[in-house]
């Protein structure tokens, strides 16, 4: 049954920015490679920077053994987050006056509100969004178009490719512990992870999200329990060497807006880019400084218009999802040139994504208050 729309506005362009708290660590997790979920810093890698912006990094070295993300990948939606929330509450509960659980209005991925940031200047990809609300709190999970689910199950070798050259990028430039020579004659494993979960707010809303993180930039092994405040994240990105203007404008189009969303969301304030050619070969590193990408790309995408799209579109969810998990799942679709649209789902569908597990342990950590 829809129940409303929402309209993208492109006045928000001149409403300058909304309230946005610096993203603050909250605590962590970790990934092995069968994606069960450990709740330490075992998976956390180290920045070995490179001495110079030239080199020669082989991206195609031990390809044919990297160990891909397995299928059932697509179907964790938000357990670890849920599996972390359980173990951490006691950080992040409500006021004991309060009649919610938890003090975050908002759980979800930084992957998601990336998105969502994005969405003003997107112009081919749509989404499916839903929301699952309990005890107060909204969470957010994304789900795949039909469109995407297509492409996905006729990814090209080239395109597989492409993907693990950036987890062999990372594998050049991150260690173990720090100090530490790269190993590259590892194969790569792309279900291992290490993430952080951050609490901060946009407008009114208070947001609790869980982001992988490449690595940080330490001299010292950190050693639990962390003092997160000072910690230095790092983020590594890979992109084809740009050779005319066309490629140059694409580039801050479509790749520096992700990148700035995804850096400004966690606090990250530089991005090292190795710049590849069509053989897989980088030969030269570029450090990109997060606030510079948006003056950049000025005249195609502005970071006011990302934010407040993404503040009004959870003011507007905060409107519409009345109603607890058990009783419906919100769907939230928008295919690019239209409005989103809400439709009220089954709790049972397809679309249903808080675990029974999550709401019974849930329940009897409400009781410990």
């Amino acid at each position: 049954m829809e129940t409303s729309r929402f309209r993208i506005n492109r006045s928000w362009n001149g409403e300058g920015f909304p309230h946005f708290s610096r993203p603050e660590v909250s605590g962590c997790f970790s990934l092995n490679e069968n994606r069960e979920f450990l709740p330490n810093t075992v998976q956390l890698k180290y920045f070995n920077a490179s001495p110079s912006e030239t080199v020669k990094f082989d991206l195609k070295v031990g390809y044919d053994l990297v160990i891909r993300k397995t299928a059932e990948a697509d179907n964790e939606r938000l357990d670890h987050l849920l599996r972390w929330i359980l173990l951490n509450c006691h950080k992040i509960r409500a006021p004991p006056d309060s009649n919610r659980w938890l003090q975050p209005h908002f759980v979800c991925f930084r992957g998601l509100l990336t998105m969502l940031w994005c969405t003003p200047f997107e112009k081919q990809e749509g989404w499916i969004i839903c929301a699952s609300k309990w005890q107060g709190t909204i969470y957010l999970c994304a789900f795949d178009t039909e469109e995407k689910k297509l492409r996905k199950s006729n990814i090209s070798k080239k395109q597989l490719q492409f993907m693990s050259w950036g987890f062999k990028f990372e594998q050049y430039l991150l260690t173990d512990s720090p100090g530490q020579a790269s190993d590259t004659s590892k194969p790569v494993n792309e279900g291992e992870e290490f993430c952080c979960m951050f609490t901060s707010r946009l407008g009114n809303n208070r947001l609790l999200y869980g982001a992988e993180m490449d690595g940080v930039s330490s001299n010292e092994v950190l050693r639990e329990p962390i003092d997160w405040k000072g910690v230095k994240f790092v983020e590594l990105k890979t992109s084809r060497v740009i050779e005319n203007r066309r490629q140059e404008e694409n580039f801050r189009r479509y790749k520096l807006i992700k990148w700035w969303c995804q850096s400004f969301l966690v606090g990250i304030e530089n991005v090292c880019c190795g710049f590849r050619d069509d053989d897989g070969i980088v030969r030269n590193l570029t450090n990109y400084s997060v606030p510079e990408m948006t003056r950049m790309s000025k005249g195609i995408w502005n970071a006011s218009e990302c934010m407040n799209f993404c503040n009004e579109f959870l003011n507007f969810v905060q409107s519409v999802v009345t109603k607890d998990y058990n009783e419906c799942v919100y769907k939230f679709e928008w295919v690019p040139g239209n409005d989103v649209q809400v439709h009220q789902m089954d709790s049972e569908s397809k679309y249903s994504f808080l675990r029974p597990w999550f709401i019974d342990e849930a329940k009897v950590q409400m009781t410990r208050r």
